[in-house]
Parts: C-alpha cells; structure tokens; sequence
C-alpha cells in the first residue's frame, strides 16, 4: 500500500486544520497545522487513552503560558523555565507523553511580540485549540485497524519461517560430508519479516493487556531473532566445512567419514528431529493458544551425544579433529538453546491456558 493509515490521517488532518483556519480567519494557521500534526495518534486505543491527556496538557501549557508572558514577559529564559515547570509538572502527573506537544504549546503563545502579547497570544492559543481538536476528532473518527489481531495472528507464520531457516541450518550441516560446494542462503528474507513483526508489536503493545502475556510474547520474538542469527552462524560453519574438505581430501577421501564422527552426525541427527517436533507443537500451541502438556529436557539425549563425542576423542586427533570438534559442539550447542527455548515457551502456554477459565 503505497499510503498508510497514518500517513492519510496526518495529511488529512492538515488539510482541514488549514481549511478551517482560512473560512474562520484565524491566525496563524500554521501554528494550527503544526499542532495538528504533533497530536495525531498511531493506534485506536492510544487515541482514546490519549485524548484527555492531549486536552489537559494543552490547557496547562497555554495557561501557564498566559499568565507567565502578561507578568513575568516572554523572554528566552522565561520560555525556558516554562519548559522545565510543564516537565516536572507532566511527569508528576502522569502525562508523560504529552510533554512534546505541551512544550510546542508554550513555544507557540511565549513567542508572541511583546508589544501586543495578549492579542497575539490568544490568538495562538486559539490556533492551537482548532488545530487539537481535529486531530482528536481525526484520531477517533478515522483510526486504522488495530494492531493487536494483526500483531497476534503473524506470530505463527514468523516462528515457522525463523524456525525453518534454524532446522535447514542443521540439517545441511548434519549432510554437509556429501558436499563438494556450499552456497550460504541469504536469510535478507527472514530478517525483513522479522523487523516487520517487530514493528508492529511496537505499536501492538498499547494495546495489549496482561492477559496477553507480554512476557511469552517477548521471548517468542527473542528465540525467533535466534534462529535467524544461530542459523545464520551455522551456514557459515557448513560454508567453511564443505571448503576446507574440498581442499584437503581428493574426490575419493571426500566420501569418507569415519565411523566414530558419522555416529556423531547421526546423533545430532536424532537431536534434529526431537527439536522439528518441539517447534511442530510450539507452532501448534501459538494457533490454537494452548499446549497440551509440560516438557521437560531430554538429558537422555545429551548423555548419548557425550558418549558419541567420547568415543570419537579416543580414535582421532589431529588438527582437522580439533576444528571438526569446534564446529559440532558449536552446533551441538545451538542445537540445546533451541531444545531450552522452545521447551520454556510450550511450558508457558502449557501455564497460561490452566489459568483461563473453563467455558
């Protein structure tokens, strides 16, 4: 879409701040058009939540503002101390994100000629006013879709193209020892939906209660950035592999893999599809907000993996070994933060769905 919601929102909102401001002659209409646009909102609920504080804000800084500039004058220094005043002030209250469109406020009725202060200050004061009001009336009339649903119902798709950048990475590496050339796929694709689901779940949280589990959500975006940037590792590692082999052994010796590390490989093989299933029910759980039972780590597993690497130290050595065994605990490693983290978050949806309430 070549217009966003915001984008037609804002321009539409200076439009008819302008067009107001010239059928009811007042001025300055920038000053209207600018307060506009500072007001505007992203999402539906921060402009129904907003409203008040904007109205408030608004009210204090020009009238602070008012009676600073009639008996106390409007220079540079005053402006100043009536920033911080409005800060302080704000912040007490609770109006934190207000200050900006407070602080414009000020700037607007303080800068007016001193000569006719009053004149030009009301003024001002009112161009402000016509200006927040449609960028109230704005924000709630013409809102855009809320980002919550939307945020919500793409996690699943983000876990199943993250994870499955993750999984390949294994598998090529588990299948690399039948490669004579590796070319490292481009994850540009992951990484794009990956900031775009971040993005709207900036926007998404305002609307978000603590029954959506912010904290679930939170390192369910962690484990997926993971799988992009630990996939992303391991490609490198297989690239590297497949290179330093090609270069060592001749066609013939390439075919070769010992018995003690293809044991290995076989292990991690087994380790693959254990997480492939995990990811299946966390992709599962996510769609259908529920998980069906609690998990625990498979130690069972591990302890077969360090038998594996056991054996295979006591028949080789070497320098090619000592990469070799770099680059598999390295995997190996990958491989059990993906295992701890899919595991935590089927735990918790496994949590989240005991606490709701039967229907």
């Amino acid at each position: 879409m070549l217009f966003g919601a915001r984008t037609i929102k804002t321009g539409l909102a200076v439009a008819t701040t302008l067009f107001i401001c010239k059928v009811f002659k007042i001025e300055p209409a920038s000053f209207a058009a600018i307060t506009a646009v500072v007001n505007m909102q992203p999402s539906v609920s921060k402009s129904l939540t907003n409203a008040w504080e904007q109205i408030g804000v608004h009210l204090l800084a020009v009238i602070f503002s008012l009676i600073v500039g009639l008996f106390l004058g409007t220079n540079p220094l005053f402006i100043g101390i009536m920033v911080m005043f409005l800060i302080l002030l704000c912040n007490w209250i609770g109006w934190s994100s207000g200050i900006v469109m407070g602080i414009v406020s000020i700037i607007f009725v303080l800068d007016s000629p001193g000569e006719t202060f009053l004149t030009n200050a009301l003024s001002r004061s009112l161009s402000i006013f016509v200006g927040l009001a449609v960028a109230l009336l704005i924000n709630r009339v013409l809102a855009p879709p809320r980002y919550k649903s939307k945020f919500l119902s793409s996690l699943p798709s983000l876990v199943l193209v993250t994870s499955n950048y993750f999984l390949d990475s294994l598998r090529t590496f588990i299948h690399a020892g039948n490669l004579t050339y590796y070319e490292k796929p481009d994850p540009q694709e992951q990484k794009n939906l990956f900031d775009e689901i971040t993005l709207l779940y900036e926007h998404a949280r305002e609307e978000m209660t603590l029954e959506d589990n912010l904290g679930f959500i939170e390192r369910l975006l962690e484990i997926c950035r993971g799988f992009i940037e630990r996939g992303e590792s391991i490609n490198q590692m297989t690239a590297q592999r497949v290179t330093r082999r090609r270069e060592s052994y001749s066609p013939e010796e390439l075919k070769k893999i010992t018995e003690e590390f293809q044991g290995i490989l076989e292990v991690l093989s087994i380790g693959y599809d254990k997480l492939a299933e995990l990811i299946s029910s966390l992709h599962l759980g996510i769609s259908e907000k529920k998980s069906s039972s609690s998990y625990e780590e498979d130690l069972v597993y591990w302890e077969l993996f360090d038998q594996a690497i056991d054996e295979w130290n006591r028949k080789v050595s070497g320098v090619f070994y000592l990469r070799a065994l770099m680059e598999v605990s390295v995997v190996a490693t990958e491989l059990r933060w993906a295992n701890r983290r899919t595991i935590t978050l089927l735990n918790m949806i496994n949590k989240q769905s005991k606490k709701k309430p039967k229907k």
